[in-house]
């Protein structure tokens, strides 16, 4: 038995908050995920796949335009016409809704409603799979449906789960999307669970394989590195073979680049530029540029890295068919003090106060539930950027030093 899982595929993403970039670039950054969907579609083709998976969030909203759905109808009937069949379940983003309807995909496509349910599919050489799962039929889904799922039947050869949501205590802020536990998918002695919701790959147990995909394309900073699909192979012994194949064209990433006390505004770029050009690769790099040890950058040059003046410089300079360097990202190093012994007291103790998990998702409430909130909020690490840039604004604004004694 041969086939892809995939999940979170996002068709319509709309990539808001990419400021000034060119019009050509632009293109191809909103056109990713559907470009990534054609390439699911092919590889499906190519592996000559019994079937496909897609656990949850094809589209990215429940009211997809008419372009968007008309992608996904060419492609699932490209798969119709080499006879793969699709099994869809719909997930927090494009839950059951009577703006997608079912009758619009081509015969291929079985849809699960929203009571977990079994379909059984038989292969060309006579082996008979159960795939059971279930659609959000609302954005939140707070409740844990896994023990709504049957335990294996003796009816088929394999049995798969598809399950959209998020392990219980895995993140905080996404307990109200479909919460399980490890144990609780191993008690069902399923032959593979295809988990779909969380973006990053990951497999979270090995024998049987219980697994993220991930997204076929990354949609922002936070989700950087390659995106793609598993091409998943089980033999009759139930032994499984996990392989990744990259959908995206478009790849999200961070690069380092140390300041040094004293850097003039020349060698921050070209610090920057020989950081950058080594990545050149297939997919078209958006680029996030992390300067570290910033707070021992002087004011004056702060303030020219926050003007977008060195920003357009390094644009300038590279090759924008392969790279975009769209943010310059300035990080703090924490065992440089920047305040009076006093004042760093009382910084420190501001920020212990302040840049906290819960104080955050105390004050965002309700948008918590919100997928880009929760990615952005959910831990404390996230926080770092956010007290990076307010220490830095304090520098930059001299606010604890000769100013503070002119009021």
């Amino acid at each position: 038995m041969k086939f892809i899982h995939a999940a979170d595929i996002h068709l319509g993403s709309p990539f808001q908050g990419l400021k000034n970039i060119p019009a050509n670039i632009r293109k191809r950054v909103v056109s990713s995920t559907g470009v990534a969907m054609k390439n699911l579609v092919q590889a499906a083709i190519e592996n000559t796949v019994d079937f496909v998976c897609i656990a949850g969030d094809l589209f990215d909203n429940p009211e997809p335009d008419l372009e968007t759905l008309n992608l996904a109808i060419d492609q699932l009937e490209i798969l119709n016409a080499a006879n793969i069949p699709v099994f869809l379940s719909y997930g927090n983003h494009d839950y059951l809704n009577a703006k997608i309807p079912g009758v619009i995909f081509p015969d291929n496509v079985s849809i699960f409603g929203e009571k977990v349910e079994t379909k059984q599919i038989t292969l060309v050489d006579g082996s008979t799979v159960d795939i059971t799962g279930f659609s959000y039929n609302k954005r939140a889904e707070i409740n844990a449906r896994i023990e709504e799922y049957p335990s294996k039947s003796n009816q088929a050869d394999f049995q798969i789960g598809m399950l959209h949501g998020s392990m219980d205590g895995l993140k905080s802020s996404e307990a109200h999307y479909a919460p399980f536990t490890i144990s609780q998918l191993l008690a069902k002695n399923y032959d593979y669970w295809a988990l779909g919701h969380i973006h990053k790959r990951q497999t979270l147990n090995d024998m049987p394989v219980i697994a993220y995909a991930g997204n076929t394309q990354g949609r922002h900073i936070n989700e950087p590195g390659p995106r793609g699909i598993s091409l998943v192979t089980i033999n009759q012994q139930k032994q499984t073979d996990v392989q990744f194949l990259r959908t995206d064209v478009v790849e999200w990433t961070n690069v380092a680049v140390q300041a040094q006390k004293g850097m003039d505004l020349q060698q921050i770029i070209s610090a920057i530029i020989q950081a950058v050009e080594p990545l050149a690769a297939q997919q078209l790099k958006l680029v996030n540029i992390n300067l570290q040890n910033s707070n021992v950058l002087t004011p004056e040059i702060l303030d020219e890295l926050t003007s977008g003046i060195v920003l357009t410089q390094i644009q300038k300079q590279l090759d924008q068919e392969v790279f975009w360097v769209y943010r310059i990202s300035l990080k703090v190093n924490n065992n440089i003090r920047i305040f009076s012994e006093l004042d760093q007291a009382y910084w420190e103790k501001a920020t212990a106060n302040v840049f906290n998990e819960k104080k955050v998702q105390e004050k965002l409430g309700r948008l918590m539930e919100l997928d880009f909130i929760a990615e952005t909020y959910g831990n404390d690490l996230e926080l770092n950027p956010l007290k990076d840039q307010v220490e830095l604004m304090l520098k930059q604004r001299n606010a604890l030093g000769d100013e503070r004694d002119e009021n």
